[in-house]
Parts: C-alpha cells; sequence; structure tokens
C-alpha cells in the first residue's frame, strides 16, 4: 500500500520595515514576526526597502524567525537590501543564511 502525502504550498508572510517603526525596539517586531510563524507562515519576506541600515539586533530578530522557519521547510528572504545593506550581509556571511534580493 502507498501513501501519497500532498504538502500545501508554503504560507509566505510579506513584512514591511521601516526606520520609524524599529526607533523605539525591536519587541513588538520579534512578537510580529513569531505569530506570524506560529499562524503557520513559512516563508517570511522582510522589505527593508525603508532601512538605511541593518542593525545587530534586527538581524538576530531576523535569524531568530529563520530558524523558525527552517524547521517547517522555510525561511526568510531579504527583500530591497540596499548597496550597504546588502554589503553588511555579505560581510557577516548572512548572505548565505537568508536569500537576499537586491534593490533596483
Amino acid at each position: 500500500m502507498t501513501y501519497t502525502v500532498h504538502k500545501p504550498p508554503p504560507r509566505k508572510a510579506i513584512v514591511t520595515i521601516s526606520q520609524q517603526e524599529i526607533a523605539g525596539g525591536l519587541t513588538e517586531l520579534r512578537w510580529h514576526l513569531n505569530d506570524l510563524v506560529m499562524d503557520g507562515a513559512c516563508l517570511v519576506v522582510i522589505d527593508v526597502s525603508d532601512l538605511d541600515q541593518l542593525s545587530s539586533t534586527l538581524l538576530s530578530a531576523l535569524l531568530d524567525t529563520h530558524r523558525m522557519c527552517r524547521r517547517r521547510g522555510g525561511g526568510v528572504v531579504i527583500r530591497h537590501a540596499n548597496r550597504r545593506a546588502a554589503d553588511i550581509l555579505r560581510r557577516t556571511g548572512l548572505d548565505r543564511v537568508f536569500e537576499v534580493e537586491a534593490a533596483a
């Protein structure tokens, strides 16, 4: 007897992060990302086009989200990374962890 398992397509969540949102801290963002993953998102796309740079605390929050998504077969995509953000990701080796879509 053979069983066929049909996996549902990966659920994708798109989050746009602005400079004003992270100015007061990242606690709310961490909770929001955690809630998205707990609600079933396994692919989280983070639009960073409004950010000047990526802080270490933001990268930590994105890594936590990536770990949760990987357990579900997904990951984190960083979309519209400017030159400075892409350089930080490359220098830290995180460009091999996250899928990075550079700004046009």
